[in-house]
């Protein structure tokens, strides 16, 4: 046995999907992603503010 063969061969990979590759729309100069994440994240934050809130 040499140094890279293992005692035990390796289990088959099951098959899985593919992954989804989607694209992404163009943005207008001056906009970019971060931006647009950032606005969701601080959109779900005060709507989980008011929930509590209302709670």
């Amino acid at each position: 046995m040499t140094v890279n063969e293992s005692a035990t061969p390796a289990p088959e990979l099951s098959p899985e999907r593919p992954p989804v590759v989607t694209t992404m729309p163009r943005l207008g100069r001056g906009v970019c992603w971060r931006d647009i994440v950032r606005e969701i994240e601080l959109d779900e934050l005060e709507r989980e503010t008011r929930l509590k809130e209302a709670a």
